[in-house]
Order: structure tokens, then C-alpha cells, then sequence
């Protein structure tokens, strides 16, 4: 493009070389969040559902402890990797994952006995490009935590 003088002698406008060498900063910008945005989305997902899941098992053994009852956790991996929370055998609520996130293997059922007190399970749970996060159900001192 050719620049034009305006009334004190200076050029103004831009170059066709610099409008492409913006476009293509735009471009190259556009291309990576694109590639990024669906990962982190998928990050995000795991890290609710892996969170969701830690406050469902905290709450199921807190329920034992405050009722006197006993509850339980059990683990679907065969089909729809969904989980199931029961209050002395009587279903209580189904949580199912969304998009993708599933458990990786089959993770032991929890049970909490009326002092709260349960074996030991490492849950993991997935996504479908392999990126892993984990509750930790520790037998000693019952401490239920998250883990990357």
C-alpha cells in the first residue's frame, strides 16, 4: 500500500506488510487458545468431579459418626462410572461423571461403620487424555484427601 503525505509532510496508514504481519499474530494467537482452552476445560472438569467426590466421602463419613449409622460408597466402573452413597443399605444418591472422567480400575467400596471408621481406598479418576487425580482414604487416623 502506498503511503499518502497529509498536510504537514508525514506519511500515514500502514503497509500491507504490516496489516499481514498483524493478522498473523492474531492468527497465531487465536491457534493456541484454541488448542488450550478444550484442555484446561477438561482439567477443570476432573478437578470439580475430583472434588465432589472428596466432600461426598467426607460427608458420608461425618453422617456416620453424627447418626450412629453406618454408610457406605460404592464404585460402578463397568459401564457408566457413576457412584452410589448408602445410609445403612438404603440408597441415598447416585453421582455420575460428565464428559469423559472416569475411574481408573475399579476402586474399592467404602464403608464407614458408626465410629467413622472404614478401610483404606485410592480412587482415581481420569479423562479420556490421561490426565489423573486421586482421593486418598487412609486407614490410620482416617484422613481423606486429594492428590494429583
Amino acid at each position: 500500500m502506498k503511503k499518502m503525505p497529509n498536510r504537514q509532510g508525514e506519511d500515514f496508514g500502514f503497509t500491507l506488510l504490516e496489516m499481514i504481519l498483524v493478522l498473523m499474530l492474531f492468527a497465531g494467537a487465536s491457534f493456541v487458545l484454541l488448542i488450550k482452552i478444550p484442555l484446561n476445560f477438561e482439567n477443570e472438569r476432573l478437578a470439580l468431579a475430583t472434588t465432589q467426590l472428596l466432600a461426598e466421602i467426607r460427608d458420608a463419613r461425618q453422617a456416620a459418626l453424627a447418626e450412629n449409622n453406618w454408610y457406605s460408597v460404592k464404585f460402578y466402573h463397568q459401564t457408566d462410572h457413576h457412584y452410589q452413597i448408602f445410609k445403612q443399605g438404603t440408597r441415598v444418591k447416585d453421582v455420575y461423571f460428565k464428559d469423559g472422567i472416569q475411574f481408573l480400575g475399579s476402586p474399592q467400596d467404602l464403608e464407614f461403620n458408626a465410629s467413622g471408621r472404614s478401610v483404606g481406598s485410592t480412587i482415581i479418576l481420569t479423562t479420556p487424555s490421561g490426565k489423573r487425580r486421586s482421593v486418598i482414604v487412609a486407614p490410620v487416623g482416617m484422613r481423606i484427601r486429594e492428590h494429583d
